[in-house]
């Protein structure tokens, strides 16, 4: 083989080399720039995330507070138009309001029951999902580790034939 050919053939393989190096470099640079939005992304998230929740929180007590002036103000009405309209007798109810009144207990007792059990099933639901993405990030871990192992043992197998040759 001539000089001519051997140093064709040399500036031909580190210009490969460069053009693979720059390459690497290109991708490394760019995965790192998708990796840095992302954080950031997330990151920025975080910032809002507490007040977000402080928002929706405060807006849950407002609906509440604003249910219990309904009731108050309904029940307040209604007193207001039974005495005004209706001769109320100042007698202690009668056994069919005292069953009533009773049974009206009994059903609040239990839709607290059921709203308090809903709720547990809620948290319960929500400290599950969290213990899953946890577990979701450690068998994702392990097929990150399996395929960079297996990507290194398939890199080192072909990279054996090129340097026999």
């Amino acid at each position: 083989m001539s000089k001519e050919i051997k140093d064709a053939n040399t500036q031909t393989a580190n210009n490969i080399s460069s053009y693979i190096n720059l390459t690497e470099q290109s991708v490394e640079k760019t995965l790192d720039t998708i990796k840095e939005n992302m954080i950031k992304s997330i990151d920025e998230y975080v910032k809002i995330q507490p007040r977000f929740l402080q928002s929706v929180s405060d807006f849950q007590l407002e609906v509440i507070q604003s249910s219990k002036d309904v009731i108050n103000k309904t029940i307040a009405h209604q007193k207001g138009l039974i005495k005004e309209f209706v001769n109320v007798s100042q007698a202690q109810p009668n056994e069919t309001y005292q069953q009533l009144f009773n049974k009206t207990n009994e059903n609040i007792d239990n839709f607290v029951k059921a709203f308090t059990a809903g709720n547990q099933f809620n948290f319960d639901a929500i400290d599950t999902t969290r213990e899953n993405v946890k577990l979701y990030n450690k068998a994702l871990d392990a097929f990150t580790d399996y395929t960079t192992n297996t990507f290194n043992a398939w890199t080192a197998f072909a990279r054996s034939f090129y340097r026999n040759k």
